[in-house]
């Protein structure tokens, strides 16, 4: 609930968050603390830990997440996707979590792995990241599922904060099904709210490449009746290629055309400078506006964060 607690409350405010992943192959980790050792002198007061980000099927997000809290002391998220588990499976994962201190998390719908069906039977798994929600705040209450599957199983309270991501582009499934935005928008918001209305404590958004994008979302989702916290998410990078695989419809992520084409025109070495100066005004932007935190995908990396919020400070 720690974070929870830090996005409720106005006076702790901008609350900024970086994003780790665990590391492939079980190669070392030691990087990965390295990167969250510098990053904490720079602001960051939360991180997070992907479970499977973009399909990816890594093992160890909880270990990785709980050795970052227990080295910094600074509290963590866990990203729990709902992808190839049954309901039963996530409850035993809960557990453990809660056995583990970590009581805070990222409620995903996720990616499937790349070419991979979800083997578990319909009738035993989550739909939808929202029933996820509904079982996280099941087990608060202290109700763990029964033999019939039902929540009537009285047993523990567990304390989780639950945060669930935003999409400000629309989420894909909403968009392809409707190709229109505004009407995409809506019934995307529609089923954010139900979210929200299960127990959700703040949004995290998918990255942004625009402030402004950020501040429409938020007065679209104001408007729809969702009032939790929003935290935009900013990628910092310093070179086109970082930030092409996300672009397109699959994830439902842009870039203004100007400083796109600006990148696309642009020799390497003049890609950093672009890049950085555009970024740390949208985060000046943010900043200005007022945001409850900002959550920096920082891919494992710590220098881009930090030059990008050092240039943003001004």
């Amino acid at each position: 609930m720690e974070v929870a607690r830090l996005y409720a409350d106005p006076t702790q405010w901008p609350v900024l968050s970086a994003e780790t992943f665990p590391t492939e192959n079980f190669r070392s980790i030691d990087p990965v603390l390295r990167a969250v050792d510098k990053l904490l002198p720079q602001g960051i007061r939360v991180v997070t830990t992907t479970w499977g980000a973009m399909g990816s099927a890594r093992a160890g997000t909880a270990s990785l997440s709980r050795i970052i809290h227990e080295r910094f002391d600074v509290p963590t998220v866990v990203h729990l996707s709902i992808q190839n588990k049954s309901r039963r499976d996530i409850e035993g994962i809960l557990r453990s979590l809660h056995l583990d201190g970590l009581h805070n998390i990222l409620a995903l719908g996720g990616d499937p792995p790349e070419g991979i069906v979800d083997y578990v039977p319909a009738d035993q798994r989550h739909a939808h990241a929202r029933g996820l929600v509904e079982q996280i705040v099941h087990l608060n209450r202290g109700c763990w599922m029964a033999p019939d599957g039902s929540y009537t199983r009285m047993g523990e309270k567990t304390r989780f904060g639950i945060g669930v991501a935003g999409f400000p582009e629309v989420h894909p499934e909403d968009f392809r099904e409707t190709g229109n935005f505004e009407r995409g928008m809506q019934r995307y918001l529609g089923f954010l709210e139900k979210k929200v209305e299960e127990g959700v404590d703040y949004i995290v958004e998918q990255m942004i490449f625009d402030a402004e994008m950020h501040f429409r979302f938020e007065k679209a989702a104001r408007q729809a009746g969702i009032e939790v916290p929003i935290i935009p998410g900013i990628l910092p990078f310093d070179r086109l290629s970082q930030v092409e695989r996300f672009l397109g419809d699959q994830l439902r992520i842009s870039m203004p055309k100007g400083i796109l084409g600006r990148l696309e025109n642009a020799a390497a070495d003049e890609q950093k400078e672009i890049a950085e100066s555009y970024m740390a005004e949208q985060v000046r932007k943010l900043l200005d506006g007022g945001v409850a935190g900002i959550h920096f995908y920082c891919m494992n990396r710590s220098a881009p964060t930090i030059r990008l919020l050092s240039r943003a400070r001004g």
